[in-house]
């Protein structure tokens, strides 16, 4: 089982040409979003990060930094100054400075600023460069499941305890039930025998009546598919792979059973234990937001 959260580092280097990509990870309902922040000339690589990534990692939002240095094979052919669109820019600075009679200082990092006279040669080595970024992305998304396998861990430790105390209170739910049930329908006659009737010999649909309301606050079945949701919820943490959904789908379920069972008691020591229960299944339900 693994967190969505994580943080992975990778670099790799050739020849002096180096590629280093971050991953940041965070938890989403969604399939993986993956997140750019790539150079604009490495943009063309993006399809095969996002791929790569696609097949690592199922859930989960990643923000994934890609940034490289050249070598010195590569450094001088990477820039090209063009040195007459610089000349163009100089002189018609010149010859506004004169116009308007203005004092002219200009500094060569001002001049390489301004748009045209700096541009980027597209001769850069894109099969290098994609198989650095392959490699750093290995090493990156490796680094990231180490976080998320412990983290994971540490999730499935939480959640276990945690359903463990689910457990619990629904045991105590249970021990209780019967003996609920059984003063629930001693209430019911001493109230009929209040009225003057007797429920031996009286009227058989006030009878039918008792049965159905003693009947309505059996809880048996909700405590029935709760130790059933125990059972599905414990194994899918021994699980590899992406269980969070499953998990979710499974905490939603026991909420509806725990809620059923809530609006069918009025017992008030039952009543105490479903609220202790809704408490602590709201805390596993935020945990399971952190699951792949």
């Amino acid at each position: 089982m693994h967190s969505m959260t994580g943080y992975g580092r990778g670099m790799a280097e050739r020849e002096g040409t180096r590629v280093a990509v971050q991953i940041a990870a965070v938890n989403s309902k969604k399939q993986a979003e993956i997140r750019f922040s790539i150079p604009r000339e490495l943009g063309g690589l993006e399809p095969f990060v996002r791929k790569q990534l696609k097949e690592r990692v199922e859930r989960g939002s990643l923000n994934v930094g890609l940034s490289y240095e050249l070598g010195p094979e590569w450094r001088g052919r990477s820039v090209v100054l063009d040195l007459e669109v610089a000349s163009h820019v100089l002189a018609e600075l010149r010859e506004f400075a004169r116009r308007e009679h203005l004092a002219i200082d200009i500094r060569v990092g001002e001049l390489v600023a301004v748009p045209g006279v700096v541009q980027h040669q597209n001769e850069l080595p894109d099969d290098l460069l994609r198989e650095l970024a392959q490699e750093a992305i290995t090493k990156a998304v490796d680094e990231l499941d180490v976080m998320r396998d412990a983290e994971g861990a540490a999730l499935a430790a939480d959640l276990k305890g945690r359903c463990a105390t689910l457990q619990g209170l629904a045991a105590e739910v249970a021990a209780r039930a019967d003996l609920a049930q059984a003063q629930h329908h001693d209430r019911l006659r001493e109230r009929i025998a209040k009225l003057g009737l007797e429920l031996a010999t009286d009227d058989e649909r006030l009878a039918r009546e008792v049965a159905f309301h003693v009947d309505r606050s059996d809880v048996t079945e909700e405590l029935v598919r709760l130790r059933s949701h125990f059972e599905q919820f414990t194994a899918l943490l021994e699980q590899a792979g992406a269980v969070g959904r499953k998990l979710d789908f499974i905490a939603q379920e026991m909420s509806r059973e725990i809620g059923t069972l809530g609006a069918k008691t009025i017992d008030s020591e039952i009543s105490t234990q479903v609220i202790d229960f809704k408490v602590e299944l709201g805390r596993i339900r935020e945990q399971v937001l952190n699951v792949e």
